[in-house]
């Protein structure tokens, strides 16, 4: 049996708590992702990328295939890439800030770019359209990327160690 009190709260305009169910927030969540994809689809369509997508719902299309190795988790990746928002918003550009350099699988990356960079060798290049649950979610990054943001990067695997 499911206990009454709800597993989040809101103040309402009367002063009183409002409880939503576990059920209740799924379905918010359900409909807020719906809502995400349907922006993705739209910007997918403008843009006529012919993209697959993941299991996790990432979207990629590598554009320039070596045919090499794929990279694999616990190995460190240098990558390029500009990373921008759907509405066109540039968020970084390593021309500006230089490559990045990452444990695949362990930090300091979106987790659809750790996923993203296992589907390419090196000299690969790719689009990758990482919906917020795979980035930076409900909470943004505080800075540059907004709450429930879709993330568009245009990334070449540099090299693998």
């Amino acid at each position: 049996m499911l206990s009454s009190a709800g597993c989040k709260n809101k103040t309402q305009q009367d002063g009183q708590t409002r409880s939503y169910t576990k059920e209740e927030l799924m379905d918010m969540n359900r409909n807020r992702v719906g809502v995400e994809m349907d922006l993705i689809d739209d910007f997918v369509g403008k843009t006529g990328w012919k993209m697959k997508k993941t299991e996790t719902g990432l979207l990629y299309d590598v554009y320039h295939s070596t045919g090499g190795d794929l990279a694999i988790p616990g190995q460190y990746a240098e990558i390029s890439f500009n990373c921008y928002l759907l509405d066109g918003t540039v968020i970084e550009s390593t021309a500006v800030n230089g490559n990045r350099k990452f444990l695949i699988g362990e930090d300091q990356m979106v987790n659809g770019i750790h996923e993203g960079v296992t589907l390419m060798a090196v000299g690969d290049s790719a689009r990758f359209i990482v919906p917020s649950f795979l980035a930076y979610g409900l909470t943004g990054d505080q800075n540059k990327i907004p709450s429930n943001a879709a993330l568009v990067f245009d990334l070449s695997l540099e090299s693998l160690d």
